[in-house]
């Protein structure tokens, strides 16, 4: 089945992977992506003091992705004899569909974000300001580089790779959504939790690897997830639980109520409605994106 138009951008986009397009080449670099993102916390963990503050250990924990990036590299350029540069497309377009998307999320988040808030029911509180502007630089920036990271790899390495072996769209967009889905099984406090967790990341790289086609470049997909997560760690938190130490906003731990039930839990109408939300917000964050890149 032929591309549809408004991907005809991703037949430029993969066009770095078309020399070496081998799936076991993917495999390798799959083996070693995991294997690097395993053992980032051992090889920061010496340099860690555990007493440091909530912000720069949560700080520290996004940062850590520079590993995993550089092992990306690394591995791409061993298997695939290919630069960096090759991942992302052209810088100028990047910076621009970048740019954009961020500030159209941003703006769809800002008119969100007070709605969710004004929903809780809890002894909502604003966290001390001077200390969250203290952090909110480098917080910034090691988000970023999570992000970054994360695209490169699934929308960058992994779109390239895919649609280079077929252009169908349950390889190259389908495959990585529900791999960068999975990955985030671990968010929940039980197996419930995470498979909800993994719907939403699946939508939100759905999303993301429909504009990389759209665009032939990363840069609106970093946009998007960008603004997502800028929102999610600098919004709200629960004191004591983790990833609480960046957030503007924050609840008592004792609000915080862990869905740790099993699989047979999915089937209510709470998971229903969870699930619709998750299309709903990410659907919106697409179409922002869309209309800023007029795709």
């Amino acid at each position: 089945m032929p591309l549809p138009t408004a991907y005809h951008a991703l037949l430029t986009f993969r066009v770095p992977a078309l020399r070496s397009a081998q799936v076991w080449r993917v495999i390798c670099v799959i083996a070693g992506f995991e294997l690097a993102f395993s053992f980032t916390p051992a090889l920061l963990g010496p340099f860690v003091d555990w007493t440091w503050p909530d912000a720069a250990l949560e700080v520290l924990n996004y940062a850590g992705f520079g590993v995993t990036l550089v092992a990306v590299w690394l591995l791409v350029a061993l298997l695939h004899r290919r630069g960096p540069a090759s991942l992302m497309g052209p810088l100028p377009a990047v910076l621009r569909d970048g740019g954009r998307v961020l500030l159209a999320v941003g703006l769809v988040l800002a008119v969100q974000q007070p709605f969710d808030l004004g929903g809780i029911d809890g002894d909502l509180r604003l966290a001390p300001l001077g200390g969250w502007l203290i952090w909110l630089a480098p917080a910034l920036l090691a988000i970023t580089l999570q992000v970054a990271t994360e695209e490169i790899y699934f929308r960058g390495y992994l779109t390239q790779q895919l649609a280079a072996i077929s252009t169908q769209k349950r390889v190259w967009l389908l495959l990585p959504s529900v791999y960068f889905g999975t990955s985030h099984l671990l968010n929940g406090d039980g197996l419930a939790e995470g498979v909800l967790w993994a719907v939403w990341a699946t939508l939100l790289g759905a999303a993301c690897a429909d504009l990389t086609a759209r665009t032939g470049n990363l840069g609106a997909a970093i946009g998007l997830h960008l603004g997502n997560n800028i929102f999610a760690a600098l919004l709200l938190g629960y004191v004591g639980m983790p990833g609480h130490g960046l957030a503007l906003f924050l609840l008592p731990a004792a609000d915080y109520i862990p869905m740790t039930a099993g699989l047979g839990d999915l089937v209510s109408a709470w998971t229903v409605l969870d699930i619709a939300y998750s299309i709903l917000s990410v659907g919106v964050m697409w179409l922002g994106a869309r209309v800023a890149i007029r795709a």
